[in-house]
């Protein structure tokens, strides 16, 4: 016959789920953590993403825009070497009728800063601002000579360079004029100042530290706007990173790429295309610090929400766990409360507390401990007390 034995539980194990809660708010501080992190890594995924997609727009609203400028800057050129070609078989250029044609030509294309012609030997003979008698000369300038060199030349396109009548720095369009025969007879020319350029591209909104840059073939300044620098000192710098230098290099003619601005080192998102089959390059760059600066705003509250969060999780699991400790100090020190002697009666087993009476061992042990009594009988005992219910001893016994 089988009898259970006294069932006693340790002390900690009340508090084990007073643990497995404390585990818990970590755990899901850590959940917060990661999805914080996620969440705002796919905002700033989307805030690059989109600004790449605007720099990209800016620059094809820019291409169309200038080269709708060249187109019609061109036709004015032919419209103007076909009125040469006119009189000269007419008799002879009429300086009188082909410079008030070229005023008229300047009316009609507001793009032109101004529009003029120069002979075989680079004497600028007519147009706007030029005087009788003039003897200012481009037979030196590059264009000049490549028009001369190459009758299949076509529009030609000039680096920056110093008005030999205005004065300012002005880009030059220029087509090679043929006589009857084919012989070279000079060049029909426009030149547009280089504030015109910087003016049309003023038109865009690009942020606080956003930039738009006209290069050429080169990657050489022609314009920027703004520039932190007055445009003498601007036109003609080659400063690019080597993001962009690699790109150039490969033969690509547009483009994104994120990099710091060569003049301001300020840290861009840059897109860049090519004008046409000109050799001309628009080049916009949105600061970082403007476009993310939304991204900022909404990372600085996920953080602040998510601290807080964790603060007061970590605040609870604090509370819990001196609530835990203040609850094992007092369990163990009832189990100290049984060590050492303890008076206890030779005949029925009754102890004796600290006020002096005598208490059945079970509910002095069940009053200072967590163990807990099942009553039942040992063999020895059950065989003085019971042994009709006992089997008879074997022989081997």
């Amino acid at each position: 016959m089988a009898f259970p034995a006294v069932v006693a539980r340790s002390p900690g194990h009340r508090f084990g789920g007073l643990r497995v809660l404390v585990g818990t708010l970590v755990l899901v501080n850590l959940m917060v953590l990661a999805m914080t992190v996620t969440m705002l890594r796919l905002h700033l995924l989307r805030a690059e993403e989109a600004a790449a997609t605007i720099a990209q727009n800016l620059t094809q609203v820019l291409e169309r825009q200038l080269a709708g400028d060249l187109r019609r800057i061109d036709l004015a050129l032919f419209a103007l070497s076909g009125e040469m070609a006119r009189q000269r078989a007419a008799g002879g250029i009429k300086d009188r009728e082909l410079n008030a044609y070229i005023a008229r030509l300047f009316t009609q294309f507001p793009e032109l800063n101004s529009i003029r012609t120069a002979d075989a030997e680079g004497r600028i003979s007519h147009g706007i601002g030029v005087q009788a008698g003039s003897t200012f000369s481009i037979s030196d300038r590059a264009y000049f000579i490549e028009a001369r060199r190459n009758p299949e030349a076509g529009l030609l396109i000039s680096e920056p360079v110093l008005g030999r009548i205005s004065g300012q720095q002005v880009i030059i369009l220029a087509r090679r004029v043929d006589h009857a025969d084919g012989g070279f007879a000079g060049v029909a020319y426009a030149a547009n100042t280089l504030e015109r350029f910087t003016q049309s591209m003023a038109g865009i909104d690009l942020g606080p530290h956003g930039t738009v840059t006209l290069r050429g073939g080169q990657l050489d300044i022609y314009a920027k706007y703004p520039s932190i620098k007055s445009l003498g000192e601007v036109v003609g710098r080659r400063e690019v990173s080597p993001t962009f230098q690699a790109l150039f290099r490969q033969g690509r003619t547009s483009g994104v790429y994120k990099a710091r601005g060569g003049l301001d080192g300020i840290e861009r998102t840059f897109a860049f295309t090519k004008i046409g089959h000109h050799p001309l390059y628009i080049h916009v760059g949105l600061g970082s610090e403007d476009y993310l600066a939304r991204w900022r705003t909404v990372a600085h509250w996920s953080w602040s929400l998510a601290g807080l969060f964790i603060l007061l999780t970590s605040w609870l699991g604090w509370l819990l766990n001196k609530a835990w400790e203040r609850e094992r100090e007092r369990a163990l020190a009832e189990v100290r409360e049984l060590r050492g002697l303890l008076p206890i009666c030779a005949s029925c087993k009754k102890i004796r507390d600290d006020a002096g009476y005598w208490n059945q061992i079970e509910s002095y042990v069940q009053a200072r401990s967590s163990a807990q009594f099942s009553h039942g009988i040992c063999p020895d005992c059950a065989g003085k007390l019971y042994p009709e219910f006992l089997p008879p001893p074997s022989p081997q016994g």
